[in-house]
């Protein structure tokens, strides 16, 4: 289980406003709106991690880190899936190297 840290009181305001009136909270028009919009804040702000990135500019970078990492828990939300989930799938492959990981993958959907 996740600890309650600011990560996680981040994914319950998510959780909270997904019910709100849309035309006044950000995240209730992002969740009551199509998966393709979040999938375009996603694109956006990695973009703007990369720029910020290239940009050397620290302060930059932890700005557009915490937009991208936002869009990304509004979207697991938009999807049903917990980042419990997500964090039990990266334990379990721990001690696995990556390739092997990526290679067996692979197998699967063969």
């Amino acid at each position: 289980m996740i600890e309650e840290n600011g990560l996680s009181r981040t994914i319950k305001v998510i959780q909270s406003r997904k019910a709100d009136d849309k035309s006044k909270s950000y995240v209730a028009s992002l969740l009551q709106g199509g998966e393709e919009r979040i999938l375009k804040k996603l694109t956006e702000e990695t973009t703007e991690l990369i720029l910020a990135v290239n940009s050397r500019q620290k302060s930059e970078m932890v700005h557009e880190a915490a937009d991208l990492l936002f869009h990304y828990l509004v979207l697991l939300e938009k999807v049903n899936i917990s980042l419990e989930v997500v964090i039990d799938e990266l334990l379990s492959r721990e001690g696995v190297s990556g390739f092997q990981e990526k290679r067996e993958r692979k197998e699967k959907k063969s």
